[in-house]
């Protein structure tokens, strides 16, 4: 059935040609382009979503960021911020991290730097802004240009502004020629600002007024003419020299203290004649002139003399007879006077010892010694000269009264170079040495029939040759503490061994040997000792420096006079004579089991050094008083070579060193004698040392 067909019939209906026909339409797909993808988000959709992101981004940013705050002076300065950096009121919201900046303001010098945003919290700099320097524009009154100075110091200047001075509190002063100085105290604000200062100057001069007699004086002030007197001149303050010159006058100088603005009128100045004017020549040239009594010169010489009198001239020269002239002269005129001085011999002898030396009278060959010279009256250099010998050499002035006469003894090489060296030092901590030229060979040691002999005796034949310097007494506490300041001799059973003037004990032979080598270097002059971390290890023989007595040396000072050996100190027999040295006297009795009971020397310990009387070389305490450390290493001989030693100076090597010398301890027959030998290395309450040198 079709649809037609399917409509009802109704009776009292409308027939099916009244009601249209429904026609089916004909169904058309969407068209789909070619490859496109299905759109799942609106564009609204896809815009709130972005609303969404950016708004998270900006709450994790707020999270994150960090406020930097820069407190700046001045205030208001202008701050630039590096990077991605939010202005958030007086700052900027940034996140962590490494900034740089610039702050900047008108008026003041930019300042840039970097700065490090930490995560931890935020951050807050003060930054002050340098100001720029200001300038000055002075106007003076009047109108005069001026130097400026600030604080001081003078600063460049043109039309008085003077540009680019630092800002702050300054003392500025104006300079002006012709007027006082001005000083004001002002603050310079800087900022590139031009400040205005209105100075009023003061005359620094005053009116002064200046009279001659005669008028028509020609005036000039420090080499300026100013006019003729009468004459008003406007001088400086200060101490002035007003000179008045007028022709055939003499020219006067007026000092004058001027003050500013305090007029003055001088008292009128009385020109005087001026002097005459005389060219004095000589014959020989060069002779002393002196007018009336006053000397004036040597010839040729040009002297003023005052008119309307006489004058006494006198002339004189070394070798020459005096001459004496009196002369008259006019005002202002000139005129020439010629004076021939005769010459005046003397007689000198010369004679030498050799004879027969050459002389030499300034500088050419005169004659042989044993000859009289006839010499003019003057300064004549004598030197005389004979093959082999030194030269000698004066000067002399012969007199036309008296024959003079000069010896000259010659001295060969050795005994100019002795004569010139001195014959007694001080060391640098102050004990006296003398000069010892020993030139002897004797015999070292005792005979072993010698009672009180020791077998460390032993007998050796020394020459002794070379010259050197010996302490004249040992070495004191105080010299000592020069160079160890804390140490300390200590005492013995109460009776101290540590004043100044007692001599040093209690010490090592190496707290001997340091201090020699500190008074070496003191001197300036090579160590003897060679050490090695305060040890010392060996001694070199060419130093001249200080050192201890070698054995040798020892013996000889203490022993040799007149070609034999002492026995003891005072002589060569028993008993010990009065004041012969500090011993173990009575006064040692409760310190040493054996004493001397007929002997008193008034020290039960030590004595101050040169207590008692010195040996006849000068040298004091060389028995008695302390045993002496020496400088040789201790050794005993076979006593079978007799083999002569040349200066000997010990071995390089050994354990203990030798001590020589008696001390306050020995009562006994063998330390007493000057043979007795000791050894050892600590240190002694009754041991100490001088000292030596060799001479250069």
């Amino acid at each position: 059935m079709t649809a037609k067909e399917a409509v009802p019939v109704r009776g009292s209906a409308r027939t099916d040609d009244d009601f249209p026909v429904i026609r089916p339409a004909d169904f058309t797909p969407a068209q789909v382009e070619s490859g496109g993808k299905k759109r799942f988000l609106s564009p609204r959709a896809l815009t709130v979503s972005g609303c969404l992101l950016l708004s998270l981004m900006i709450l994790l940013y707020l999270l994150i960021a960090r406020s930097l705050i820069f407190e700046t002076q001045p205030p208001d300065a202008d701050v630039s911020v590096s990077g991605f950096a939010l202005p958030l009121g007086d700052g900027h919201l940034v996140l962590p991290g490494n900034y740089k900046y610039t702050i900047s303001a008108p008026g003041y010098r930019p300042k840039s730097g970097e700065i490090e945003v930490r995560k931890e919290g935020h951050s807050r700099h003060t930054i002050a802004l340098e100001r720029l320097p200001g300038h000055l524009q002075v106007i003076s009154d009047p109108p005069v240009p001026v130097r400026i100075l600030v604080d001081g110091s003078e600063v460049a200047s043109e039309n008085g502004l003077a540009k680019n001075i630092p800002p702050g509190p300054k003392r500025i002063t104006l300079l002006s020629e012709r007027y006082l100085p001005f000083t004001r105290e002002i603050e310079i604000e800087g900022l590139d600002n031009t400040q205005e200062l209105r100075a009023q100057l003061r005359p620094a001069w005053a009116n002064v007024r200046i009279n001659s007699n005669p008028p028509g004086a020609t005036v000039s002030v420090e080499g300026k003419v100013l006019g003729t007197t009468p004459l008003n001149a406007e001088l400086l303050q200060g101490d002035r020299v007003i000179r008045l010159s007028l022709p055939r006058h003499k020219t006067v100088e007026i000092p004058v203290a001027v003050t500013a603005g305090v007029d003055q009128t001088l008292a009128s100045v009385d020109l005087n004649a001026a002097d005459g004017i005389v060219h004095v020549v000589s014959n020989p040239v060069g002779a002393s002139v002196t007018v009336n009594g006053e000397f004036r010169g040597h010839t040729p010489l040009e002297l003023e003399l005052s008119p309307g009198s006489e004058h006494r001239l006198r002339f004189f020269k070394n070798g020459y007879a005096s001459v004496e002239r009196t002369i008259n002269v006019d005002s202002g005129l000139e005129r020439d006077l010629n004076i021939t001085l005769d010459p005046v011999y003397g007689r000198v002898r010369i004679t030498s010892s050799p004879e027969n030396a050459q002389v030499y009278i300034d500088g050419k060959l005169a004659g042989t010694t044993g000859e009289t010279f006839n010499l003019p009256a003057r300064s004549h250099n004598i030197l005389v000269r004979k093959s082999g010998y030194e030269d000698f050499e004066t000067t002399v002035i012969p007199s036309a009264k008296l024959e003079q006469s000069i010896r000259a003894v010659l001295l060969t090489a050795e005994e100019a170079r002795w004569s010139k060296i001195p014959t007694e030092i001080t060391h640098p901590a102050g004990g006296t040495m003398k000069l010892m030229r020993p030139n002897a060979q004797f015999t070292m040691g005792s005979s072993r029939r010698e009672q009180g002999r020791r077998a460390n005796e032993v007998l050796r034949q020394i020459a002794l040759t070379r010259p050197f310097y010996l302490a004249v007494t040992e070495v004191t506490n105080r010299e000592f503490r020069r160079f160890r300041r804390m140490h300390s001799s200590s005492h013995v059973n109460g009776i101290s061994l540590d004043n100044d003037n007692l001599p040093v004990v209690n010490i090592s032979w190496t707290d001997a040997a340091l201090f020699c080598n500190w008074l070496s270097e003191r001197d300036g002059l090579q160590p003897v000792y060679l050490t090695e971390r305060g040890r010392v290890i060996g001694f070199d023989g060419a130093a001249t420096g200080y050192r201890l007595p070698t054995e040798a040396e020892w013996a000889w000072a203490a022993r040799y006079e007149r070609g034999a050996m002492r026995k003891f100190p005072w002589g060569d027999d028993l008993p010990v004579r009065k004041n012969s040295g500090n011993y173990a006297d009575s006064q040692a009795a409760r310190l040493v089991p054996a004493v001397l009971r007929t002997y008193d020397d008034r020290y039960a310990a030590t004595a101050p050094v040169a207590s008692f009387a010195a040996n006849h070389l000068g040298i004091y305490d060389l028995g008695g008083n302390v045993s002496e450390w020496i400088h040789d290493l201790y050794t005993i001989g076979t006593g079978l070579s007799m083999r002569r030693e040349e200066n000997p100076v010990g071995p390089q090597d050994g354990d203990y060193h030798v001590i020589r010398g008696s001390s306050w301890r020995h009562a006994g027959l063998t330390e007493l004698r000057l043979a007795y030998r000791d050894y050892g290395a600590d240190p002694r309450d009754d041991v100490g040392f001088r000292v030596a040198r060799w001479v250069n």
